[in-house]
């Protein structure tokens, strides 16, 4: 039997989403769990390793069993019982065996979020930016990197990946008046750092510190070895895992 998981989680106190042999992640969390829970040691694979100090709400994992003692439909309320409350399970259900939370993945949704007037309760979820930003630029940037490119110059330097490709069909601004500005992206696959290292280099640009045709060069120009400006991970947050209609999971 294969089972799915729909997860919220801030990151912030974690170190990320893979397991490791000291520090708390969240997987790690969740596995000892379902050990209490089911009575047995269980891998869990996760949609994607969201880094130390990224959120969630609405990451993806899932595991295998031969038999569960409790209704699929209710196991993730008992599993909230054993967790910590900033990691919440939100759904759990049987999926297909044809079902894979990371490599069946069609679609990914973040959201970053960044201030211009910081507020002490938002600390750990927005990127306080001193700077006067040019919202334009940060409009214009978001069109340039839509569609089909390869983000080499957007991902960590040491990432094992050959194929950099990736196609984001959503890169959109909102801005508040409150001085709020979200940043929207969806994409077929992301990058180890890319989304991070996307919004620290637009920022670049909206300060002023870089041109357009920089970031363009950078685009067009692909170079793992570029150097690109990293936002903080606590702005960001995995908001949407999405399948293919015959294997998308019943939350």
């Amino acid at each position: 039997m294969k089972i799915a998981l729909l997860i919220q989680y801030d990151g912030s106190v974690y170190h990320g989403w893979q397991i490791q042999i000291d520090p708390e992640t969240i997987q790690g969390h969740i596995e000892r769990a379902l050990c209490k829970v089911l009575g047995r040691e269980i891998g869990l694979i996760g949609s994607g390793r969201t880094d130390s100090g990224v959120h969630a709400l609405g990451q993806v994992a899932h595991f295998e069993v031969e038999a569960c003692s409790i209704p699929v439909e209710n196991l993730w309320k008992a599993l909230n019982r054993q967790l910590p409350d900033d990691i919440r399970l939100i759904a759990s259900s049987i999926v297909s065996d044809d079902f894979h939370s990371r490599f069946a993945a069609v679609r990914r949704q973040y959201l970053y979020q960044i201030t211009t007037a910081p507020n002490v309760l938002d600390r750990n979820t927005q990127w306080y930016v001193r700077h006067r930003l040019d919202i334009s630029k940060l409009h214009s940037l978001s069109e340039l990197i839509l569609g089909e490119h390869d983000f080499s110059s957007f991902c960590y330097a040491g990432t094992e990946t050959e194929n950099m490709v990736c196609n984001l069909a959503v890169a959109s601004w909102e801005v508040h008046q409150s001085g709020v500005m979200k940043f929207t992206i969806t994409g077929d696959r992301f990058l180890h750092h890319m989304v991070r290292m996307l919004v620290g280099s637009m920022i670049e640009v909206a300060r002023g510190k870089w041109d357009i045709e920089h970031f363009s060069t950078l685009l067009s120009k692909p170079n793992r070895q570029a150097h690109t400006v990293t936002a903080p991970a606590n702005g960001l947050a995995l908001m949407q895992v999405s399948y293919p209609e015959d294997i998308q999971p019943s939350w």
